[in-house]
């Protein structure tokens, strides 16, 4: 069972950035570019085996909007026993 979308999205952003992250944020203000993008995108498709834009990394206010995304992108994916 993957981590809730915003202990994933706090964990993932602490890694990339080398530093605490919390859900106030914003992904500018932690130093994100567009490299960093990525990499977060990444991180979290792996924490959360969901396919993450990076428009949408970068594009929300703060990670906690982030995380609420992401919390609706997994309800919306059948779980297995539904495929």
């Amino acid at each position: 069972m993957p981590p809730a979308p915003l202990d994933a999205v706090l964990a993932a952003a602490s890694e990339v950035f080398g530093r605490p992250a919390e859900p106030a944020d914003d992904f500018f203000s932690l130093g994100g570019d567009s490299v960093t993008a990525v990499e977060l995108a990444v991180e979290l498709e792996e924490r959360l085996g969901i396919e993450v834009d990076t428009e949408l990394v970068a594009g929300l206010p703060d990670l906690a909007a982030l995380a609420d995304a992401l919390g609706a992108a997994l309800a919306s994916v059948p779980s297995p026993l539904e495929r």
